[in-house]
């Protein structure tokens, strides 16, 4: 996966086909729905995301533990990059031509935090769990995830294709790096301190996490209530 983001950069890259790709993308949003893509382009945000993987609690306390790293290094690539490669966002360089769904946000486009999110948990998941078919679902729904950033107007091709590389070699990383500290991050310390976290994130969302799409307000809700009932039945069943 790192390598086909790479490849899929230098080649738009070398064509200077940034604009034109976006541009494209970005006409999908009016062309369709607002509310769908408010929708999906919420499942890259961080707190959706660390909510998702509550229900790991109990039955991949390897994969909770690889989550602890994937948070770190998905950070650091993030906000690591940012202050030095300070891209002006689509809204600021085209201005009216960019159909914008949320906020407008105007600096810091490279690279894509959801895309970083969205591969990151993709990859946690796909090669953590190893099972072919949920492999392509997965990465699928991160394409479309990533893909999003430019359907509501505010990253570039290349800000989405530098978020999935990170996102998928901070996932290889993490599990790596999970697996020789396991001994640790298995302990029942580290993983009830972890699942206390991502209940927070879940409980946040069933209280109205705030967000710059109102249209998903519902749907990350519904996320929250599953996520919290999903680990509340696996608690139920261990202690029998």
């Amino acid at each position: 996966m790192p390598a086909i983001a790479a490849l899929g950069f230098v080649t738009i890259y070398g064509l200077d086909a940034n604009r034109a790709i976006f541009l494209a993308l970005n006409k999908i949003g009016p062309a369709t729905s607002d509310t769908l893509w408010a929708n999906l382009t919420v499942l890259g945000d961080g707190m959706v995301a660390f909510a998702l993987c509550l229900p790991l609690w109990r039955r991949r306390p390897d994969l909770l533990w690889a989550l602890a790293f994937l948070a770190l290094l998905g950070t650091l690539w993030v906000h690591g990059m940012k202050p030095f490669v300070d891209v002006a966002r689509p809204p600021a360089v085209l201005g009216n031509d960019v159909h914008i769904i949320g906020r407008a946000y105007q600096a810091h486009s490279f690279p894509s935090g959801h895309a970083t999110t969205a591969f990151a948990i993709a990859g946690l998941f796909a090669l953590g769990l190893g099972m072919r078919l949920w492999t392509c679902a997965i990465v699928a729904l991160a394409v479309v995830v990533a893909l999003s950033r430019a359907v509501v107007g505010v990253h570039w091709p290349l800000d989405i294709l530098a978020g999935a590389f990170g996102g998928w070699l901070a996932a290889i990383c993490a599990l790596w790096l999970a697996e020789r500290t396991r001994q640790f991050g298995e302990r029942p310390l580290a993983q009830w301190t972890l699942a206390l976290l991502l209940t927070a994130c879940a409980v946040a969302l069933v209280l109205g996490y705030p967000n710059e799409y109102p249209q998903a307000d519902l749907f990350q809700r519904a996320i929250g209530i599953c996520c919290i009932a999903a680990a509340a039945a696996r608690l139920k069943r261990a202690a029998r």
